[in-house]
């Protein structure tokens, strides 16, 4: 459940409220920047994987602009967040006629109930908050412990070189990307386990679990 729209502003990191400013404006050239043929091939791959059905809840953190919504099916219910109110607009257009819940809210201070989706999606998006590490812990907090989380990004968990350095520090001056994340350090000291990984051109398909025996709540 949604305890109401959380206070942002104060909450915020430097970084967050940076990209803010920057998802604002990139919100009316955000579909035609990402939602070409590459990153919407890699998207219907996903989605195919992840097999949602109509009685699960789903939660898509960083929905932007809405462009995963068409690979969801109509009835299934879909709560997405984002910090920018101008994604969320393009968004709402999309989520016409859906199952769908929009929400102003912080990725590192998800305002739900504990285990209380069945499937998580975080797409192009924990390059981009100012705290990956904790939105993941906030992600593990609200996930079932049969459910699924899936992810589309670029990680290396390889010592990083002067070009991907150069290309890290381009893309989070245009758009807040930092291109050096280790998924495997965001995910070392919590309970999640890598159980699929496609690489692609774009972007990677991957996806976790809760690993062990984590109770329902």
């Amino acid at each position: 459940m949604v305890f109401g729209l959380v206070m942002l502003e104060n909450s915020m990191s430097e970084k967050n409220k940076k990209n803010l400013a920057k998802y604002n404006w990139l919100s009316f050239i955000y579909d035609g920047a990402v939602g070409n043929s590459l990153f919407n091939r890699a998207r219907q791959r996903e989605f195919e994987l992840a097999k949602i059905q109509p009685s699960q809840r789903v939660l898509i953190v960083g929905i932007g602009t809405g462009l995963d919504l068409q690979y969801i099916p109509l009835d299934a219910e879909v709560i997405g967040i984002d910090l920018s109110t101008d994604m969320l607009s393009q968004a709402r257009l999309k989520a016409i006629n859906r199952n769908t819940s929009l929400y102003e809210m912080n990725a590192e201070e998800l305002s739900f109930e504990e285990q209380s989706f069945d499937i998580v999606i975080l797409n192009l998006i924990l390059s981009v908050v100012g705290n990956p590490g904790k939105t993941m812990a906030e992600v593990y907090r609200v996930i079932k412990p049969a459910g699924s989380i899936w992810i589309l990004g670029k990680f290396t968990e390889k010592r990083i070189g002067f070009l991907r350095k150069t290309l890290s520090f381009v893309t989070t001056a245009i758009g807040g990307a930092n291109l050096n994340l280790s998924l495997n350090e965001l995910i070392h000291d919590l309970p999640l386990i890598k159980v699929y990984e496609e690489k692609r051109f774009m972007t990677d398909i991957i996806s976790l679990k809760v690993s062990g025996n984590r109770s329902s709540g």
